[in-house]
């Protein structure tokens, strides 16, 4: 046993160079105001609830609102760090089948986005991208063709965060 353990058994070779989230996300950085009305085509309203105002807003989750109170259509990003790359993997499978209800059947693969993602389509909108140690929930319920968007935020968010890994100076031990 001890033989194993020290030649590393157990570990995951894929740990070493895995894409992490930097220590410090901002959503609404990775996920513009801007960029979030030129996808719905109209004007946007930033979302938070009476728990953001009296505690302070989560900075790993930034949303919008293309619609109305009654009937909304939301944009948002939520960045998920995980502490392995097997926990996201096991993350994003858990959610397969409860998207896969939601959504009433339509939750399909989409390649080139990360290390894997899935679509909820439907009323769901959503897109679960993965990268590494890093989830990505990106919900798309407005605009002329969600899914293209939701890809779209996932892979700048993914490249924004890498900019900003390789712009943060390292930690010293």
């Amino acid at each position: 046993m001890t033989l194993l353990a020290a030649c590393g058994a157990g570990t995951d070779p894929r740990e070493a160079n895995a894409f992490r989230a930097p220590e410090k996300v901002e959503a609404c950085t990775l996920f513009p105001f801007q960029e979030a009305q030129v996808i719905a085509g109209t004007g946007v309203a930033s979302l938070s609830s009476t728990y953001d105002n009296a505690v302070g807003r989560d900075p790993k989750g930034c949303s919008y609102n293309a619609g109305s109170i009654e009937v909304p259509q939301i944009l948002a990003l939520e960045v998920r760090p995980a502490k392995t790359v097997r926990e996201a993997e096991r993350k994003q499978e858990a959610v397969r089948s409860y998207l896969t209800t939601l959504s009433k059947g339509q939750v399909q693969d989409v390649p080139g986005v990360g290390d894997a993602a899935l679509w909820a389509g439907g009323s769901v909108g959503q897109l679960h991208a993965r990268k590494g140690t890093v989830d990505l929930v990106v919900t798309i319920q407005a605009g002329k063709d969600p899914l293209a968007a939701a890809k779209q935020v996932a892979q700048l968010a993914f490249t924004r965060m890498q900019q900003q890994a390789a712009s943060t100076p390292a930690k010293k031990p």
